[in-house]
Parts: structure tokens; C-alpha cells; sequence
């Protein structure tokens, strides 16, 4: 649900609020990679995207900064350096 709010700043911070923090828990990650076709006329054709790419497509800083502080808090893990592979050089030009 996170990866698929994450174009929005509002709706994100609420679900990533800490009054929800008894629902989140290490062993069950809620960012990861999404496997999604890459148009209408390629159907057999795959990208992979995470929230963090979706959120910086559509330009919204506060809700890359509300993932990355829930990463930091329940998600903190090597195993999550896949999520800035490729968008951390915009985190960084952007100052987030």
C-alpha cells in the first residue's frame, strides 16, 4: 500500500505516522521493489520500482523523507540498500 501511495506526501505521512508504530515490525519489510509492465503494448516487458523512484518521479520530497526516516526506525537492514541504488545521487542533489 506504501509503494502505491508514495506519489502522494499526505497519505504517506499518515500511514507512516508513529501512532501506527504497533503495526510495524523488522521482520515484515514494507518497502521492496515492485515488479510492474513497462507499458500498455509491452506486456512482456518488466521494470522493478520502489516508492522511493515513485515518490522522487512525482516530485515529492516530503514523502522520500518520510520513507527514508521509517527506513532508519523499523527497516534498518543492509539488506534495504537496494532501494537507493539508483535514485540516491537525486537524494542527495535534491538535500533530502
Amino acid at each position: 500500500m506504501c509503494a502505491v501511495m508514495s506519489f502522494d506526501s499526505v497519505s504517506l505521512s499518515f500511514l507512516l505516522n508513529d501512532s501506527n508504530s504497533a503495526l510495524f515490525s523488522e521482520e515484515y519489510p514494507i518497502f521492496y521493489k515492485n515488479k510492474n509492465i513497462k507499458g500498455r503494448y509491452q506486456k512482456d516487458k518488466y521494470c522493478y520500482r520502489n516508492a522511493i523512484d515513485i515518490a522522487i518521479k512525482y516530485d515529492q520530497s516530503r514523502a522520500v523523507g518520510a520513507i527514508i526516516n521509517y527506513l532508519v526506525k523499523y527497516q534498518n537492514s543492509y539488506i534495504s540498500h537496494f532501494l537507493f541504488l539508483k535514485n540516491l545521487h537525486f537524494i542527495i542533489e535534491k538535500g533530502i
